[in-house]
C-alpha cells in the first residue's frame, strides 16, 4: 500500500486525545485503564490488607502478652495465699509476739519449715516488730532498724492495708541477685506485730513464663530480664540496645502507662503492643509486622491476583474483538483514499488530496513562522511524446515520474502530487530555499537520466505570514514555471 494512502489513513483516523489511530488508541487506553486500575487496587489492597493484618497482630500480641500476664499473677496469687494463711496461724501470731519464748519460737520456727515447701523458691522470711530480728529459713540474718533504708520494705508492709506489698529488690545479703518479694503483715487484736515474707528469684520467675519469641518483659529502667533467648536477659539488654530508637520510644510509654494497662501502636514499620503490670514496675513488649510476604500469604491476596488475571484475559478479549469490528472498517477506508484521494494511474495524491493537504502545511507554517517550500512541475513536451510512442508509453512515463519522486522526496513531512495530466507538484514543509533547491535539482536530474523525457520545476519558498494570501503563493509558482519552460526547458527557476 502507498505510503501516501497510511498518511491520509491516519490522518482520518485520528483521535483528539491521543493523537493516533483509533485502533491504537482504543488499545493504549485498555491498556492504560487496565495498568491504573491495577495499580491503584494493587496499592489500596495493600494498605487495606496491612491495616486488617496489623489490627489483627495488635489483637494476637495482645492475647499473648495477657496470657502471659494472667500466668504471672497466679503463680504471685498463689504465694500471696500461702503467705495469707501463714499469717493467720496462731503459733506465728505467738512467736511474732514473744520471740524470746522458747516454746513459742520453736513452734513458730517448725510452721515456717513447713511452710517452705511450698513456696516457688523455697525462702521464707520474717520479721517480728518485738526485737526487729530479721531471719530466713530459721537463720537470723540482722536486726531491723527505721532508720535504714534498706529496711523500709518491712515497715510499709507492716501499714500495708491490702496485703500482700510485692516490689522487686537486690537482695544484698546472701544470694545477691534481683528478688521478687510479697512481703503480708501479721496482725494480733488488731495490731501489726510483724511480716513474713516470701520470695523468688526474678530471674527464674520470669523463665517460667516460656516467652515466646517476640515478647519481652523488661523493668521501669528499660532492661530487659526475660526473653525467649536467656542470652538476652542475662546480659542485660536495653530496649534501645535490642530495638533502636523505637526501643526508646516504647521505654517512655511505659513509664507514662497507668498501671494494668495496654496499648498497641505502629513504630518504623513494626505493630507493638505493650502491656503494664497490676502490681510490679514490669511491662510486657510484644513486637511483630507485617510485611509484604505476609500479605502475600494470604489467602485473600491469591484471590486478588486472580481477578486481576481475569482483568487481564477481559481486556485481551476486549481488544482482539475492537480489532477485528475495525479490520473491515479500515479496509473499506482504505479503498476509500484509493480510490478518491490517489491519481489511479501513478498512485501519487491526486487534486483533491492536494488541496486538503497544501491547507494544512501552509497553516502549520504560519503557526509554527517556519520556511514553506513548494515546487510545480510539468513534462517537457508530453503531447510530442504522446503522440509519438503511444498513450500506453505515455502512461509508463507518467509513473516513471512518480517513482523518480519516491527517491527524491522521502521525508514523512514532504508529498509529492499530480496536479492534472502531465503537471505535477510538491510540497516541502520546513525547507529553506536551499535545500527546495537541492530537492528540485535532483528531481530534474533523475527525470533527465531516464533518457524519456525531461522536466520543467517552478519553485517559490517563504515563510507565510496572517496576512500572506495561499493562492498568490501557488500562482507565484506557476510563474516560475511557465519562466522555466519560456527559458528552455529542463530547468529550475525560482
Amino acid at each position: 500500500m502507498s505510503k501516501y494512502v497510511d498518511k491520509v489513513a491516519d490522518s482520518l483516523d485520528r483521535q483528539i486525545l491521543f493523537n493516533m489511530p483509533l485502533r491504537k488508541a482504543i488499545i493504549l487506553f485498555s491498556t492504560l485503564l487496565f495498568v491504573i486500575i491495577a495499580i491503584g487496587s494493587s496499592f489500596a489492597y495493600y494498605f487495606a490488607m496491612q491495616k486488617v493484618l496489623n489490627e489483627n497482630l495488635a489483637q494476637e500480641l495482645r492475647q499473648v502478652l495477657n496470657l502471659k500476664q494472667y500466668s504471672l499473677k497466679a503463680k504471685l496469687d498463689k504465694e500471696a495465699l500461702l503467705l495469707k494463711v501463714l499469717s493467720e496461724r496462731s503459733f506465728i501470731k505467738k512467736y511474732l509476739l514473744d520471740p524470746d519464748d522458747e516454746n513459742a519460737k520453736e513452734n513458730g520456727f517448725a510452721m515456717f519449715n513447713q511452710y517452705e515447701e511450698y513456696f516457688q523458691s523455697k525462702m521464707l522470711g520474717w520479721v517480728s516488730l518485738k526485737d526487729s530480728n530479721y531471719h530466713v529459713n530459721g537463720q537470723f540474718m540482722e536486726k531491723y532498724s527505721d532508720s535504714n533504708p534498706k529496711h523500709s520494705w518491712f515497715f510499709e508492709a507492716l501499714k500495708n492495708k491490702y496485703p500482700p506489698a510485692i516490689k522487686v529488690d537486690f537482695d544484698y545479703l546472701n544470694r545477691q541477685i534481683y528478688d521478687l518479694y510479697l512481703n503480708y503483715p501479721v496482725y494480733s487484736e488488731g495490731e501489726a506485730i510483724g511480716a513474713i515474707t516470701g520470695r523468688i528469684s526474678l530471674f527464674e520467675f520470669i523463665s517460667t513464663l516460656d516467652l515466646p519469641e517476640k515478647v519481652l518483659v523488661f523493668d521501669k529502667n528499660g532492661v530487659v530480664i526475660g526473653a525467649a533467648d536467656v542470652k538476652i536477659a542475662k546480659e542485660k539488654k536495653t530496649l534501645k540496645e535490642l530495638f533502636g530508637n523505637s526501643g526508646e520510644e516504647v521505654h517512655m510509654r511505659a513509664l507514662a502507662m497507668d498501671k494494668n494497662s495496654s496499648e498497641a501502636f505502629i513504630l518504623d514499620g513494626s505493630q507493638f503492643v505493650l502491656n503494664s503490670m497490676e502490681t510490679l514496675d514490669l511491662f510486657l513488649v510484644a513486637k511483630d509486622e507485617v510485611n509484604f510476604k505476609k500479605i502475600m500469604e494470604e489467602r485473600a491476596s491469591i484471590i486478588f491476583f486472580i481477578l486481576l488475571m481475569l482483568m487481564l484475559l477481559v481486556v485481551v478479549i476486549f481488544n482482539k474483538f475492537i480489532t477485528n469490528i475495525l479490520r473491515p472498517i479500515n479496509k473499506h477506508m482504505t479503498s476509500y483514499i484509493e480510490s478518491s484521494l490517489l491519481d489511479e494511474l501513478t498512485k501519487l495524491p491526486n487534486k483533491r488530496f492536494y488541496n486538503m493537504r497544501i491547507e494544512d502545511e501552509w497553516n502549520r507554517a504560519v503557526r509554527g513562522k517556519y520556511p514553506l517550500s513548494f515546487l510545480m512541475m510539468d513534462l517537457d513536451k508530453f503531447k510530442v511524446y504522446n503522440d509519438t510512442h503511444g498513450h500506453l508509453e505515455g502512461d509508463r512515463l507518467l509513473r516513471e515520474v512518480a517513482r523518480v519522486f519516491s527517491y527524491c522526496v522521502n521525508r514523512n513531512s514532504d508529498f509529492a502530487a499530480r496536479f492534472g495530466g502531465e503537471e505535477f507538484c510538491v510540497v516541502l514543509p520546513n525547507t529553506n530555499l536551499e535545500g527546495a533547491k537541492k530537492i528540485a535539482e535532483n528531481i530534474r536530474s533523475s527525470m533527465e537520466r531516464t533518457g524519456k523525457a525531461t522536466i520543467s520545476i517552478g519553485m517559490i519558498c517563504k515563510v507565510p505570514g496572517l496576512d500572506d494570501n495561499m493562492q498568490e503563493f501557488i500562482d507565484l509558482a506557476d510563474q516560475k514555471l511557465y519562466e522555466a519552460k519560456n527559458t528552455g526547458r529542463n530547468k529550475v527557476c525560482w
